[in-house]
């Protein structure tokens, strides 16, 4: 499934229509201005990973949840198998990007099969930054990894890498031909309906008062 940036700014827009917020309300949540979000579903611009990561966050849905624009959850016990060229296809001008395992629900990692286009450094439109971590595999070409603590990393095919994903980075096409990799992003502080703890009660005072008497005795 290939989503247009129309589509995929439709599917944000009809979300939080039947939420009945305003641009306002789910830039708060989301913690993305009113003007990216009012680009994004008007498809003035291509949503970056990160920023659909955000608004899908804002949402309380999983990022994969929102591009299928489904929301039930599934039971544990859970396998998927996403053959050749069947994931959810998404791009901007530095990357193209396919979904894995875009079926299932409640996941901790998101995999990415991606396409890196950008070339030279000018090309760097915008640096990466979300929760969690990032492992990186390259799987043709040459790549080269730049982030904002270290010199620039040379990876070929077959090289990995892992990194803070808080940390800003980006990717170069640094070969003659197309370069390609696999991005999987996990996170452990996605937090899940029921997965929530319930916030302890304060007692009262006059409980405070009857448990210091029962220790006590």
């Amino acid at each position: 499934m290939d989503l247009t940036p129309q589509q995929i700014g439709e599917r944000i827009k009809a979300l939080r229509k039947a939420r009945r917020w305003t641009l306002q309300a789910l830039g708060k949540r989301a913690g993305v201005s009113i003007s990216a979000l009012s680009k994004v579903e008007n498809a003035q611009v291509a949503a970056s990973f990160d920023t659909l990561l955000k608004i899908a966050r804002g949402f309380g849905l999983g990022f994969e949840a929102m591009l299928n624009g489904v929301s039930p959850a599934l039971p544990a016990g859970r396998l998927t198998t996403t053959r050749d060229g069947t994931g959810v296809f998404f791009s901007t001008d530095m990357y193209e990007y396919e979904v894995h395992s875009a079926e299932l629900r409640q996941k901790h990692m998101i995999p990415l099969h991606m396409e890196v286009k950008a070339r030279e450094l000018a090309d760097i439109t915008r640096w990466s930054s979300h929760e969690g971590e990032e492992f990186i595999y390259v799987l043709q070409g040459q790549i080269e990894l730049h982030t904002e603590l270290y010199a620039p990393m040379p990876l070929r095919a077959g090289d990995s890498a892992y990194i803070d994903s808080k940390m800003p980075h980006a990717f170069l096409n640094r070969g003659k031909g197309k370069a390609w990799m696999l991005s999987v992003c996990f996170s452990k502080d996605i937090k899940f309906p029921g997965e929530e703890k319930p916030a302890r009660r304060k007692p009262s005072a006059r409980g405070a008062l009857q448990a210091r008497r029962n220790k006590r005795r």
